[in-house]
């Protein structure tokens, strides 16, 4: 899509109203929530651009009410702040399977509860309430923190007490480094970026370029993508690399094409920074793959690139219910999922909410359903039990909240591995809106 200068300069005004910072993991979102999170008089509707709510979600069995001293579980993540969006969904994605829990009759027939904590994008105030979370609490098991750096500062709290800890939202390599007790239920950055070369090997390219943010995970991007991309028989000719507050990219996109590219990767898990690589790119009328991660899937991206979005390409978990896949045809564990935590009277702005943040709620719900499976194999909350009992983690995509195959063995924390990805394409609709569909696994 042709942009002019002038038009350049409107979408600039545009970005900068959304545009918030990243999650250092790579998982970033963009829209801002205005306050923090409450609950609203009413339950949300759908937006009507969204596809039809899953009507295939089990009922509730009936079971024996549970008793005795709660089980507890904590959960930190910022609840304020640019990023309070993601503490909002992460909370109505734990409390829907805490309620499934107690409503099949709890946990070793004692109810579980959940404890929330907002660590208002501090890391001094994210350590703070780990250790309360384990020394005055004493929760079970710890959801969180967020981003990479606060998940690497609470590390060794979590590593010395043994407490049990899942990490839905990040996707930084070290995160996982000498952590015993730490699990993903993310995309890793390795994984992302191995999953992406696959794709486009398959699809014919021949040479990889990247344009990528210059931070923590922008590092992680440079690091993995290249050997990556030699792996998939292709040739990396290399990156080009903007900041925050760069406006226009036009010159990195250039520079990037004249290395000979045919394929360029979107180095940045924010929706807003992703939408100025896109209007550089087709603004110059280079017409090359433009493929990335979570920063292309937030479905305001209509809004800020217009026609230049049909036919971008990102890799993630599943997405059927943004994706329009027939509630039929969903998963059935995905399908309860979602359908239970979009009737909560918690989920933040029921009326402009980026749906995008579905995913957020899908993974926080796979470490809880991951978890507590575990808890009833071993009988027991023992710390070490619980963990062997994750390690032997398969749970087929049927049954798992993502509604992907979720695999964890004592050699690798990662649930998601090689093959167990999908990607996505935004098509524009008949209606003159944007809606992205699955390609392929």
């Amino acid at each position: 899509m042709a942009l002019n200068r002038l038009g350049i300069k409107v979408i600039t005004l545009v970005l900068l109203t959304l545009l918030i910072v990243g999650c250092a993991g790579g998982r970033g979102t963009g829209v801002q929530p205005t306050a923090a999170p409450s609950a609203p008089t009413a339950a949300p509707s759908a937006p009507t651009a969204a596809p039809v709510q899953p009507t295939n979600a089990p009922a509730a069995p009936t079971a024996a009410q549970p008793a005795g001293e709660p089980i507890k579980i904590g959960l930190v993540s910022p609840f304020s702040g640019p990023l309070g969006i993601l503490g909002q969904w992460m909370q109505a994605s734990a409390q829907t399977e805490v309620d499934r829990i107690n409503a099949e009759g709890g946990l070793l027939g004692r109810p579980v509860i959940l404890i929330s904590r907002d660590d208002e994008l501090n890391p001094a105030k994210t350590v703070e309430i780990v250790r309360e979370f384990i020394e005055r609490e004493q929760v079970s098991m710890i959801i969180g923190p967020s981003l990479t750096a606060f998940a690497l500062a609470t590390k060794d709290l979590v590593t010395q007490s043994k407490t049990i800890q899942f990490l839905p939202t990040v996707s930084g390599m070290a995160a996982l480094d000498n952590a015993p007790y730490t699990f993903r239920t993310l995309e890793s950055i390795q994984l992302q970026m191995t999953e992406i070369a696959r794709y486009l090997g398959a699809s014919g390219a021949t040479k990889v370029g990247m344009v990528v943010l210059d931070d923590a995970t922008g590092a992680e991007y440079m690091a993995l993508l290249p050997d990556a991309v030699k792996a998939a028989g292709m040739t990396y000719v290399g990156h080009e690399l903007f900041r925050n507050d760069d406006q226009d990219l036009t010159t990195q996109v250039l520079k990037v094409r004249e290395l000979g590219a045919d394929a360029l990767v979107v180095g940045t898990g924010n929706s807003a920074q992703a939408a100025k690589v896109i209007i550089a790119a087709r603004q110059i009328g280079w017409n090359a793959t433009l493929i990335g991660v979570s920063g292309l899937e937030s479905t305001l991206l209509g809004q800020l690139v217009g026609d230049a979005l049909d036919g971008v390409v990102f890799v993630n978990t599943f997405r059927g219910y943004q994706a329009g896949v027939p509630a039929a045809e969903m998963p059935a564990g995905y399908a309860r999922h979602v359908a239970s935590v979009l009737k909560l009277n918690s989920i933040p702005e029921p009326d402009q909410r980026d749906l995008s943040q579905v995913g957020m709620s899908t993974s926080t719900a796979d470490a809880i359903y991951i978890w507590s499976e575990a808890v009833k194999r071993a009988g027991t909350l023992d710390s070490d039990a619980v963990k062997a009992e994750i390690e032997r983690t398969n749970i087929p995509a049927d049954e798992s909240p993502s509604g992907g195959d979720l695999t964890i063995s004592a050699d690798n924390h990662e649930a998601y591995r090689e093959g167990s990805l999908f990607f996505y394409q935004w098509r524009k609709l008949a209606n003159g809106q944007f809606r992205y569909t699955t390609i392929n696994r």
